[in-house]
């Protein structure tokens, strides 16, 4: 077969796996999300813990509380641990700062990015947050801000 004809061929594929098995739109928001909002003056907040992913694991239902635990933590020592409630298709984030800072907060999801300063011994609150990929930008006082990886909540 020419290359031609590979070519003909591949896009022909394309197609019928566009149709059959379409990236769900979820997914390409949240890599076009992921290129645009990384920056290079932030060190990446890894993801420790998910207790969504915990629960699958173990095979568990879902509690009626709807309630999710994440926790990231950067290179530094700087770490975000959120716990995250369900309302229909909003999300409300309540988080600590560790250690314990003053320091703006940022959450930037679909509909935007929403700011906070956390409180003296860390703590934040963001409310009404859209459900989808979300990320969060801490800028500590005495050093480098950290950014987490985008999860989808």
């Amino acid at each position: 077969m020419s290359d031609n004809g590979d070519e003909r061929m591949l896009s022909e594929l394309g197609e019928v796996l566009d149709r059959i098995d379409p990236i769900p739109p979820d997914v390409t928001l949240a890599a076009r999300s992921a290129l645009a909002w990384r920056r290079m003056d932030a060190e990446l907040a890894e993801l420790l813990h998910d207790s969504a992913l915990e629960a699958a694991g173990a095979g568990a239902t879902r509690s009626t509380a709807r309630l999710r635990a994440l926790a990231f933590e950067s290179s530094s020592g700087i770490s975000l641990e959120i716990e995250i409630s369900e309302d229909g298709d909003r999300r409300s984030l309540i988080g600590q700062v560790v250690p314990a800072a003053a320091a703006p907060i940022a959450v930037r999801h679909p509909g935007g990015t929403d700011s906070v300063t956390s409180d003296a011994i860390g703590r934040f609150r963001f409310d009404n947050i859209p459900y989808g990929p979300m990320s969060l930008r801490c800028e500590p006082p005495d050093g480098v801000p950290i950014e987490t990886g985008w999860v989808v909540i």
